[in-house]
């Protein structure tokens, strides 16, 4: 999954206009790609509720070891994060996030009879209840345990997880072409009046064509250029010819 990098095309597209064209899920896919591309840790409990959501729902997107190594990964590595800075005193906030890695192993789709993933959940929420009751166990573990093996190798494998994720969301939901959009809107046709009502802003519009139109170049029509000129000849027909044109139209009835 690459993404270019707006600079390179000028000034970015902010996200009004970024969402005229790109559909709301693929920009939250991107979106997430990022926080996990860029260590936003803080963000880490979103991505975590929107894969479990989405795998709950078409589990064959990730396997079940795969499931279960991203949601976790993703759900620790923030509790982590919380216990570097959190207040030993202050466990409310912590012991939620702990209570969510409790029930991620035992809803939906989930495999509870996984001994690894099992033991891994259960040692995990010890260390953190360690950490937690001692300053200078905490202190230890985040100079010396934390870099190696919450470091970058497991940076790495979370992103990995992800984009595996994504890709396969992307390919379960391709964005339909127009025609296909027609169609779909053609089962739905009391819809219609209010997809009319999603005309875009005319200066979003605009900022988006214009930066479009300066790095892509647009293929030639194949449509004749003459094509059309019915209209145009029909618009502009003097008055004394449609009067001869609607009694040439009614002399075959009179003659009946």
């Amino acid at each position: 999954m690459l993404f270019q990098n707006p600079c390179e095309n000028g000034p970015p597209l902010l996200l009004p206009c970024l969402r005229l064209f790109i559909p709301p899920l693929r920009l939250v896919s991107a979106a997430m790609w990022q926080v996990v591309q860029q260590g936003h840790v803080q963000d880490y409990g979103i991505l975590e509720e929107f894969v479990t959501t989405v795998t709950d729902i078409v589990p064959e997107l990730l396997n079940c070891s795969q499931r279960a190594q991203l949601i976790l990964g993703l759900r620790a590595r923030l509790v982590l994060e919380l216990c570097r800075t959190e207040q030993t005193s202050d466990l409310q906030n912590v012991q939620q996030h702990l209570d969510r890695i409790r029930s991620l192993m035992y809803t939906g789709d989930s495999n509870p009879s996984d001994a690894d993933v099992e033991l891994s959940e259960s040692k995990f929420i010890y260390l953190v209840e360690s950490l937690l009751k001692d300053k200078t166990e905490r202190a230890n573990f985040y100079q010396d345990v934390f870099p190696v093996q919450f470091g970058p190798k497991y940076d790495t494998a979370l992103q990995i997880l992800m984009l595996e994720f994504l890709s396969r969301l992307e390919k379960l939901l391709p964005i339909p072409d127009l025609e296909q959009t027609v169609s779909l809107l053609n089962a739905v046709p009391s819809d219609l009046e209010q997809c009319l009502q999603c005309v875009p802003d005319p200066s979003q519009l605009k900022t988006l064509l214009q930066h479009n139109r300066k790095h892509r170049d647009l293929e030639s029509i194949g449509t004749p250029s003459s094509f059309g000129d019915c209209i145009l000849s029909s618009l502009s027909l003097p008055p004394d010819v449609r009067v001869r044109w609607s009694r040439s139209q009614e002399t075959p009835e009179a003659s009946l």
